[in-house]
């Protein structure tokens, strides 16, 4: 990488991503936890954009081959990773018709959410 900076006091960052505190061992391989974390960056753009379900759920439409480019691995890679994130309970799969990308909603630990959620819990 080219262009690097050392970090000083009044530097502000951009285009970064955050894991949150009680995801580190847990178990998750690290692709897992990447997914998890540009699943949780398209949820805050599913926030900003209203995509919310009936129940008040953030959900997002990401199709995992596009996830595969992204993040450089096989769609083979990111389904197991996805299975990963969902034996977890870190993310639910909501199918969609054949051809379009399912609804996928992400789930944060509760020390994670600053202030009061509207959506309360989690739905079986």
């Amino acid at each position: 990488m080219e262009d690097l900076h050392f970090l000083s006091k009044n530097t502000k960052l951009t285009n970064y991503s955050v894991i949150p505190n009680d995801l580190h061992g847990i178990g998750l391989s690290s692709t897992a936890l990447v997914l998890y974390v540009k699943l949780l960056n398209r949820s805050n753009l599913s926030i900003s954009t209203g995509k919310v379900d009936e129940h008040g759920r953030v959900y997002v439409f990401y199709k995992l081959e596009d996830l595969a480019k992204e993040m450089g691995k096989s769609l083979t890679t990111i389904k197991a990773n996805m299975k990963e994130l969902v034996a977890a309970g870190l993310v639910e799969k909501k199918r969609m018709m054949k051809g379009r990308a399912n609804m996928i909603y992400v789930k944060v630990p509760k020390t994670s959410i600053v202030g009061k959620s509207t959506v309360v819990g989690t739905e079986n």
